[in-house]
């Protein structure tokens, strides 16, 4: 029998502004419980997720993606006019998922690859602030915190710049099928963005296979098929397929971490005073915005046995969602979990995931949100909050982050 606490969980609804205080409920009276809403059950508690996450075998991440309600028909229908579906490193186990994941690895985490990559990633960042720091006021989620991971990304990947509103519709778009309950237009509009997005990152594919540039798209390429004849239909969709979903997670969950970061620290006057006094303490505080607003808040896995997650038993073949979100505000862990403080010592949460698939993209972005608020910092001191505007969040089950945040200076 369906608790009625399980039966209330809608994180897409009621839960999708504010919903820290149901999960905290969720730890204390159920914390692995099954919900009709996502047709999977949910797992809240840090032990409990860290469990699931570090059982690769025992819970794939196959599914780990996927749509939280059937498509329609005719989002379906769009999307079979694209290449066909294949999996990445982050919707992947074992072997497949060590071969597709190892050359984001190896650009991505390489001794000095990132600390090479930040004189260019501070030029961005003063010049976005230099376009409207004289204003005095601006949307910092549309003007900053979006495009600097934007741009960073497209650089990394050697996207030309005409090609970036694209691949931003695209990617967006890709991250909002399933995740999001979009209207059928809507629906099918993504679905079509999405196509087009991966069809150009296939004649990218393409090209760099014929004249490599040193880029990422190049150096997937050339790792994941294997000498240098063209490319099949199918080794060309798995390439641009898996380079489609890391360029989506690479800028937009990083904006997101950047937004969150402004919200909760405008939010929090005393605490943005304190990093503009000391700013040595900036990357301790993006440990607590990952701590206290997860970017990816949830994830799904897939049982493959039966196993038993918290004294509840998980048959085989049922899917789970887990809930970083709450595990990252879990009282067990941390204390004064509900408290966001930029002194906290930092300490272990799932905002990057865990275990294999702990997120490839981790160090580029926490650097990326470090040099923001160092640029912030020094460059608009007195930001603060407009009165009486509203932050509105995105409303996905897969990522978190404010989309608009008005501040003055």
């Amino acid at each position: 029998m369906i608790s009625e606490l399980a039966q209330s969980y809608d994180p897409l609804g009621v839960h999708a502004e504010d919903p820290y205080p149901f999960y905290a409920e969720a730890r204390r009276r159920e914390p692995v419980f099954w919900s009709e809403r996502v047709d999977a059950w949910v797992v809240t508690r840090f032990r409990d997720v860290e469990t699931v996450l570090k059982d690769w075998e025992g819970f794939s991440s196959a599914n780990s993606l996927r749509a939280i309600r059937p498509l329609y028909p005719a989002t379906l229908a769009a999307l079979a006019e694209g290449l066909p579906p294949k999996p990445d490193h982050v919707t992947s186990d074992g072997e497949v998922h060590r071969r597709l994941r190892q050359p984001y690895s190896r650009h991505l985490t390489a001794p000095g690859r990132i600390k090479g990559l930040e004189p260019g990633i501070r030029a961005r960042a003063d010049a976005l602030v230099d376009s409207f720091a004289a204003s005095g006021q601006a949307d910092l989620i549309t003007r900053f915190a979006q495009p600097l991971p934007l741009e960073t990304a497209s650089g990394m990947f050697g996207i030309a710049p005409p090609d970036v509103p694209i691949v931003k519709e695209g990617s967006e778009s890709a991250f909002r099928l399933g995740s999001a309950d979009l209207s059928e237009a809507d629906e099918e509009a993504a679905a079509r963005a999405v196509v087009i997005y991966k069809q150009l990152l296939a004649e990218y594919v393409r090209q760099r296979r014929l004249a490599p540039t040193g880029d990422l798209i190049s150096d997937v390429t050339a790792a994941l098929v294997d000498g240098d004849g063209p490319l099949t239909p199918d080794e060309t969709a798995e390439v641009a397929g898996s380079l489609a979903s890391t360029f989506g997670a690479g800028h937009i969950t990083t904006a997101d971490l950047i937004g969150s970061a402004l919200k909760l620290l405008v939010g929090h006057p005393e605490q943005w005073e304190l990093l503009v006094r000391e700013p040595l303490l900036i990357p301790g505080a993006i440990e607590e915005v990952l701590r206290f607003e997860a970017p990816i808040p949830t994830m799904f896995r897939h049982a493959t046995r039966t196993a038993e997650i918290g004294g509840v038993e998980i048959p085989a073949g049922a899917d789970v969602l887990v809930v970083f979100a709450s595990a990252n505000r879990d009282e067990e862990r941390y204390a004064d979990a509900d408290r966001f403080d930029v002194t906290r010592k930092p300490a272990r949460h799932f905002a990057f995931g865990a275990g294999v698939h702990t997120c490839v993209g981790a160090a580029a972005a926490r650097s990326q949100a470090r040099i923001a608020l160092q640029v912030l910092t020094e460059r608009l001191p007195g930001l603060k909050p407009v009165p009486g505007r509203e932050i509105p969040i995105r409303r996905s089950i897969n990522v978190r982050g404010p989309l608009a945040l008005e501040l003055t200076w």
